[in-house]
């Protein structure tokens, strides 16, 4: 299980994408990728003007979200997301720090479950067969040697996100404690790779994990950078606290005092943020996060 978590990381995560800590948002427009409710931008009469799914936001415009909506916004790969009704400023959301950086892609490089979009064209025969017991609203008892989390993880690695969506579901429900928590949180990341960010967000948000579950690093960092996309930073630093607070050794750590130290700045705290840049950049100086970590420290 632990050599095919490995792979999984290697695989689904993607190859490593090129540092990017070029132009802030504020000089490139914004694209709307994905839109549950309403969003519009105020004309220059005042008048609102209904947005839709691949607009692009006028330059220096205000928008307003409204009719419980959700939204996520894109500047090449950088994302920034809204998730509460009400009026945002074009500047405002390109103002701080964290979105001058493309999180996605600098964390995605490990984690790209964050950067991926699945071909949803792909099926499979437990996808399929999932669907059928539920038009015929039976219940399917399951087979206790049925493998849900790792048969998911194997299927991910294969690129058949639609199959391993089904199998993290059906174990989420019959699984227990920290298997029935990590096929959660799988099943969180396939809806994000899907291209359904609001149900993964509210599928990842659902979870409490605990210091002693094996995916806990994986799920704050990816938990964090939502949570940054969001301009909600006192929520990132509540999931990497309970993480880092473990002194983690593994491969996400880095990812996880890096996000700590954009959240610590966003909110003021200079001198944290700079303590966890130092902390990153001593795991491995020589990673594309390393790096990052290290320009910031100047």
């Amino acid at each position: 299980m632990k050599t095919m978590k490995k792979n999984i990381l290697l695989i689904v995560t993607g190859l490593l994408i090129l540092l990017c800590l070029t132009s802030p948002l504020s000089a490139v427009d914004l694209k709307i990728d994905y839109l549950d409710g309403n969003l519009e931008y105020r004309r220059d009469n005042n008048a609102w003007q209904q947005l839709a799914i691949g607009d692009l936001i006028p330059e220096e415009a205000s928008i307003r979200l409204s009719g419980n909506g959700f939204a996520e916004l894109s500047a090449g790969a950088r994302k920034i997301t809204l998730t509460k009704d009400g009026v945002y400023n074009n500047d405002d959301l390109a103002s701080d720090n964290t979105n001058s950086i493309n999180l996605r892609q600098l964390i995605g490089s490990k984690f790209s479950s964050l950067i991926n979009r699945a071909d949803t064209s792909k099926n499979t025969a437990a996808a399929v067969r999932a669907r059928r017991a539920s038009d015929y609203g039976s219940i399917a008892w399951e087979d206790d040697s049925t493998d849900y989390l790792q048969d998911g993880m194997t299927l991910m690695s294969k690129g058949d996100f639609l199959g391993a969506r089904e199998l993290f579901k059906r174990g989420a429900l019959w699984e227990s404690g920290a298997l029935q928590r990590e096929c959660l949180f799988r099943q969180g990341e396939v809806e994000q790779i899907l291209g359904n960010p609001r149900i993964a967000r509210d599928t990842l948000t659902s979870i409490a994990p605990l210091e002693t579950d094996p995916f806990l690093g994986e799920y704050s960092v990816v938990m964090a950078t939502l949570y940054i996309e969001s301009r909600e930073y006192a929520k990132a630093d509540s999931i990497l606290a309970l993480y880092l607070d473990t002194n983690p050794k593994d491969e996400a750590a880095q990812s996880a005092w890096y996000l700590s130290a954009l959240s610590m700045d966003a909110q003021g705290n200079k001198s944290g943020s700079r303590s966890n840049l130092q902390k990153a950049v001593e795991l491995n100086p020589d990673t594309q996060i390393g790096i990052s970590a290290a320009q910031l420290l100047k």
